[in-house]
């Protein structure tokens, strides 16, 4: 702004008319309107066309990850249909946006060529010379800088600034751009991260608990459900009955609607409280990591070994391998579908967290291994939450929640239980 009006004021002393001055005044104050007043529908056809690529991926995603659902449940057409219909929403936001931003990027260079033509008109006006035209015309061309500088500061600069609002927020209320005492970006040190205050688990309560997915669709609907210290609780159920949605949103990594206490207190905040530590999640396909198994075991930190990996079943196949500092291979490339899961699990024992997750972590086990695991927790007298269709696993929980389309249709041992429902275990 400040370099605008220098070279419209110097620009009026040279052609000794202040005329000459104005019009670069009016094309700097009109491509500047433009902007600001174009910020508000740039930043809104923005943030639509994003929120609308982000709603395309996330219901692909899921669909993706449903697809065999999908097909079992023969709803290829009706889920083809809504994927279409938002492929629609994403394609027509973008154009919108492309629109907006074209138009806004057009408006100085038309005020500039404006400019060019005032001038001009001005000398067949005999308002000026021919060398007072001469320097408004490419005085006023090199203003086209003057529009993308603008169109930046007035619509760039405010989302920027709220994106580090946002960003700073979640760090805390630090400033992201400042790098934190104790750090070092060139050698990678940092300080510890301080250990969070647990809580610990006397009654987890359920009380009308939906989880809902990114892309807007129920996992599970209206669970009413206690868990006691020390209980092993498992789900069961057909594919796409909810078991895996309740975990998630027992762990914090899918929205909830409904009631989610702790020892009483409502959870207000899922993602923190519910944080690995506190509670332990054992994914239905886990991730290792390309090292050790003392690597994937302690990830780092100052955690027991032996135990979790005892009561885990992996004792032996550590054992075997040739100790705790084996390699697993890249991703665990070297050890099968029931060790990864084993190891996965001895990763979440030794976080000695207060709740432990657990979504069909014995599906590759042998009957006998199978038995001694869950026997093996019952010792270590953990909470116990998780899902399964193995019948020797059912027959050690205190309770069996069995769940039909999303709904809880029956609960409490199986022995009670198996008769009605002994279709859905093997």
């Amino acid at each position: 702004m400040i370099n605008g009006l220098l070279i419209a004021a110097l620009t009026a002393v040279a052609a000794g008319t202040w005329l000459a001055g104005l019009v670069l005044l009016v094309v700097m104050v009109a491509a500047g309107l433009a902007s600001a007043l174009g910020r508000p529908v740039a930043g809104r056809s923005a943030a639509a066309a994003s929120a609308a690529r982000a709603r395309f991926g996330r219901t692909l995603v899921s669909v993706l990850d449903a697809a065999r659902t999908v097909k079992l449940a023969g709803r290829l057409p009706q889920v083809r249909a809504h994927l279409l219909s938002v492929d629609a929403g994403r394609v027509e936001a973008a154009v919108r946006e492309h629109r907006v931003q074209a138009a806004l990027d057009g408006v100085p260079t038309i005020m500039v060529q404006v400019g060019v033509v005032a001038a001009w008109a001005a000398v067949l006006l005999d308002a000026w010379g021919l060398a007072t035209a001469l320097l408004v015309s490419t005085a006023v061309s090199g203003f086209d800088w003057f529009g993308r500088v603008a169109g930046s500061v007035v619509t760039e600069a405010p989302g920027t600034r709220a994106w580090q609002v946002a960003t700073g927020r979640m760090a805390g209320g630090v400033d992201l751009m400042t790098v934190p005492p104790g750090v070092d970006l060139v050698t990678g040190e940092a300080p510890a991260p301080p250990v969070p205050a647990r809580s610990g688990l006397r009654r987890l309560t359920l009380r009308g608990l939906t989880a809902v997915h990114e892309d807007g669709t129920i996992g599970v609907e209206d669970v009413d459900l206690d868990v006691d210290r020390g209980e092993l609780v498992l789900l069961l159920g057909q594919i796409g009955a909810g078991k895996s949605s309740l975990l998630r949103a027992l762990a914090g990594l899918v929205d909830h609607r409904g009631s989610l206490q702790w020892n009483g207190v409502e959870v207000d905040d899922p993602e923190l409280f519910l944080r690995p530590g506190q509670v332990a999640y054992v994914s239905q396909v886990p991730r290792v990591l390309s090292g050790t198994f003392d690597d994937n075991v302690r990830l780092g930190f100052d955690r027991v070994f032996e135990g979790p990996v005892d009561d885990a079943r992996l004792a032996t196949d550590v054992a075997a391998a040739g100790g705790p500092g084996s390699l697993v291979g890249h991703r665990g490339v070297r050890l099968s579908g029931g060790q990864v899961q084993r190891l996965a699990l001895a990763r979440a024992l030794a976080a000695d967290a207060e709740l432990l997750l657990a979504d069909d972590v014995s599906s590759a086990l042998d009957a006998r291994t199978e038995i001694d695991l869950w026997q093996a927790l019952r010792r270590r007298s953990a909470t116990v939450v998780g899902a399964t269709s193995k019948r020797a696993a059912l027959a050690q929980a205190d309770r069996v929640v069995v769940l039909a389309d999303g709904r809880i249709t029956a609960v409490g041992p199986w022995d009670d239980l198996e008769a009605r429902w002994g279709h859905l275990a093997g």
